[in-house]
């Protein structure tokens, strides 16, 4: 059972991950993906190491809004990538 909820909830983050990418490109808001590469990593660790002493409900929200952005990072990266080889 534990397999099966791990593997929906991945697959959940990563197609919130890819829709969120998609609406914020459609609606030309989606920011440098470098920004948001170093937003994943910030946005778990400042808080972290400012509260170390968080509720654990608080400290899973916050991971998992930064592993949405990293899903949100890789979409954005293999977008342009895309964009990059349609131009040559």
């Amino acid at each position: 059972m534990t397999k099966i909820l791990f593997l929906v909830t991945s697959l959940v983050f990563i197609v919130i991950g890819i829709v969120l990418t998609h609406y914020l490109k459609k609606k030309k808001w989606l920011p440098n993906r470098w920004l948001i590469g170093c937003l994943v990593f910030l946005i778990a660790l400042i808080p972290s190491l400012m509260f170390p002493n968080m509720p654990q409900g608080i400290r899973q929200v916050i991971y998992g809004i930064s592993g949405v952005l990293a899903v949100v990072f890789f979409e954005s990266s293999r977008l342009a990538a895309e964009q990059r080889s349609q131009q040559n």
